[in-house]
């Protein structure tokens, strides 16, 4: 499958990162506030605003506003860096991570809350703690005890949410639905010129606009989006498809 274009647009993005061959990257409490030190200088450095992230053993999840064309440049330093400080520290050598960082755009305000409760409650999923609020490497951690590392957060949108509520809202685990939209993200494809496009409209968004089937069809072909993904979209063919858009 041919990798997806990297957008660099300024932005809401959820990136995430794991060492190579699923192996351990933060082994003790050093290795995590270093990479919180990182992330701090990464924020300043680059105009990051950071809104949400859990540092894991294998890997971290977090959740970035880019405020100028440099999502490639700013993660690429965070995550250099780091594997720079830990091979030196444990005389490792090699790839630390498993790849070039992912990263997924995010569609709007209601995918933004759906990433920040997945990105909070991971160490749950993982059985690492029992409770949202006893991870101690995560932007939650940094509410409860303001510590030192508190600035990375201290634009986040999360703090509009008071304390107790936001704690409460965690501790109820996204749905299955919801989790199914985690990794989703607006369409991204390259036009004739070989300028990337993306489109944030997802493909229901077009049927919730016209009634008339074949007018939403119509609507999302010329927004960019193929006869095979709509008829995916539909559970029907192609054919059927193709065949309702030009008649």
């Amino acid at each position: 499958m041919a990798r997806k274009p990297r957008v660099n647009d300024p932005g809401f993005y959820h990136i995430v990162n794991r060492g190579v061959n699923e192996s351990v990257v933060f082994n003790e409490k050093e290795d995590y506030f270093k990479f919180m030190e990182l992330m701090l200088k990464t924020k300043f450095d680059y105009k990051i605003t950071f809104h949400a992230f859990t540092i894991l053993p294998t890997h971290y999840h977090i959740l970035i506003e880019t405020h100028l064309p440099n999502i490639s440049e700013a993660m690429r330093f965070l995550n250099s860096a780091y594997a720079a400080w830990y091979n030196y520290k444990t005389g490792r050598i090699g790839h630390l991570w498993k790849g070039r960082f992912e990263s997924y755009m995010l569609f709007d305000e209601d995918h933004f809350w759906k990433v920040v409760k997945y990105i909070e409650r991971n160490a749950v999923a993982l059985g690492l703690v029992d409770d949202v609020t006893k991870w101690e490497y995560q932007s939650l951690a940094l509410r409860l005890k303001k510590t030192k590392f508190f600035e990375i957060i201290d634009d986040s949108k999360i703090l509009t949410k008071p304390l107790d509520e936001y704690i409460e809202w965690l501790r109820k685990p996204l749905e299955k639905f919801e989790l199914e939209e985690i990794y989703k993200e607006p369409k991204i494809i390259k036009d004739e010129d070989g300028n990337i496009k993306v489109i944030r409209k997802k493909l229901s968004d077009f049927f919730a606009e016209y009634e008339d089937k074949k007018e939403a069809i119509k609507a999302a072909k010329a927004n960019g989006y193929k006869y095979s993904e709509i008829a995916r979209y539909l559970g029907v063919s192609n054919a059927y498809v193709s065949k309702l858009a030009k008649s």
